[in-house]
């Protein structure tokens, strides 16, 4: 299976969800129908709790309801953020002198946009911290508004400095989602819920770094968006990362704990200490490769379901076909023909 560690993650439902909600209710069913078929999914998967949105489905989505609802944020603030907000806003930042006066102006910039959150940022023990302050007590959280937020904010950063920018903490206003797994790959740090407000963390070194970057690159950038500043490129602050790109490297063998923990120079205490910090373990990430590269070829491909499993490092098409029924909630032929229904 020749697939990159980037082109198999695939997220929760969840943003699939999210990323219409705005659509469905400002305009109905039959419009929601359409961006659902421009973006080339089926809307059967809407039917599935646990579905996976391939990287190219949720770039395609995200696009498309953008353009439909002319609002860059999807509808998510109480506000559009209107097209070509993300141009302008990076315009402004490319002739900072450090990271950190160009945090400055991202943060004065969205807060002429936002009605219902203002960011704050400031700086204490070699820390600088972006927050989400509601301007109002009482106002709504949308999860997915401030998941994207925050990942703007390290994305855009990590594009500046030219490299992925070391993500100290990531912290949410909201209780501990459902689909958690999906944050160790898009915030490479550690990660808490239910905190005061939603705040992201960078250390000062980083931030008083200089960059240099011309209009012909930010060009490439905004014409990929969202995709750069949604699916980092390295990630490898996350111990759940780096284990899931040894193992993709060794897909078809039976990888232990012991395996990883002597491939990283460190013992399986300390790797089960790291799992943990980050919400996650062993088995878990493992699982989470299968079934991403499973979903991967089920969505684009037609290798045979015998074929897929072996590829996958299992003993045979039952035990693969039992563990994807567990992951997603369906068995591969059908995940299959929902995933590509209308092709």
């Amino acid at each position: 299976m020749t697939l990159s560690r980037q082109s198999t993650v695939t997220v929760s439902s969840h943003f699939l969800h999210g990323m219409l909600d705005f659509v469905r209710t400002r305009h109905g069913e039959k419009v929601m129908a359409q961006v659902l078929a421009s973006a080339a999914i089926p809307q059967s998967l809407l039917l599935q709790p646990d579905a996976r949105l391939t990287r190219q489905q949720y770039v395609a989505l995200y696009r498309t309801v953008a353009a439909t609802l002319d609002d860059e944020m999807l509808g998510l603030w109480s506000r559009p953020i209107r097209t070509g907000t993300l141009k302008y806003l990076m315009l402004s930042l490319l002739d900072s002198p450090t990271l950190l006066v160009a945090l400055h102006r991202f943060v004065r910039f969205w807060n002429l946009l936002l009605d219902d959150y203002r960011l704050q940022i400031s700086s204490k023990n070699d820390l600088v911290r972006l927050a989400l302050v509601e301007r109002a007590p009482g106002t709504p959280v949308t999860p997915l508004g401030h998941e994207l937020m925050m990942k703007l904010i390290h994305g855009i950063a990590s594009w500046l400095l030219g490299r992925e920018i070391s993500l100290q903490r990531v912290e949410f206003s909201y209780a501990r989602p459902r689909h958690v797994g999906d944050y160790a790959f898009l915030y490479p740090g550690e990660v808490g819920f239910n905190a005061g407000m939603t705040s992201i963390f960078f250390a000062y070194q980083d931030c008083a770094a200089s960059f240099k970057r011309e209009k012909h690159e930010l060009w490439a950038f905004l014409k990929r968006a969202p995709e750069d500043w949604t699916f980092s490129v390295l990630q490898r602050a996350s111990i759940a990362a780096r284990t899931r790109e040894f193992l993709e490297a060794h897909i078809t063998r039976p990888v232990t704990i012991h395996d990883l923990a002597q491939a990283l120079h460190t013992s399986v205490r300390t790797l089960n200490r790291r799992f943990a910090e980050e919400g996650t373990h062993f088995q878990a990430v493992k699982d989470g490769l299968r079934r991403d590269m499973a979903v991967h070829s089920l969505s684009n491909s037609n290798m045979s379901v015998a074929a897929l499993a072996f590829d996958l490092g299992f003993f045979d098409a039952t035990g693969f076909c039992r563990a994807f029924k567990q992951w997603t909630g369906s068995s591969p032929s059908e995940y299959r023909k929902g995933s590509r229904q209308g092709d």
